[in-house]
């Protein structure tokens, strides 16, 4: 099986190639260095904390299976027998003095399958603060493996 770095990036996870890691890895040890706060590195972990309150943690992980998706590159997945039409995941933003709104938290948006893997009915949200066992908690946990 192919083998991957797991990226999270203050809570966002993606996956990327063992040459990406390194590459991080390396610029944060030699010409990244002054935006270093503090940094480990080990033979299959690292974790990397910025001066501008990035954390970011990398781990070595099998390759995921490949994701379906949708004609407009939602992914979908199945939740409780059911399938759901996912869109990618808004990162969380700060709140900033004089801007009216912010997002405190990730979430993605969420849609019934419908027919043939269609989105359809309304539009909800799932995020890590929904209650375990909910739908919204299993998509975002399915979204987040």
């Amino acid at each position: 099986m192919n083998k991957v770095y797991e990226r999270i990036e203050n809570g966002i996870t993606t996956h990327v190639s063992i040459r990406e890691a390194m590459d991080e890895v390396n610029h944060a040890m030699m010409e990244g260095k002054r935006e270093v706060r503090q940094m480990s590195s080990g033979r299959t972990a690292h974790w990397i904390d910025y001066r501008d309150g990035r954390t970011v943690r990398m781990t070595l992980v099998d390759a995921p299976a490949p994701v379906e998706t949708d004609s407009e590159g939602r992914r979908i997945v199945t939740v409780k027998g059911k399938l759901y039409v996912v869109s990618a995941v808004t990162p969380a933003r700060p709140k900033v003095e004089g801007v009216p709104s912010w997002v405190p938290e990730a979430y993605v948006s969420y849609w019934s399958g419908g027919l043939l893997g269609q989105p359809s009915g309304p539009t909800r949200h799932a995020s890590a603060s929904r209650r375990p066992g909910t739908v919204g908690r299993a998509i975002w946990d399915a979204v987040n493996r």
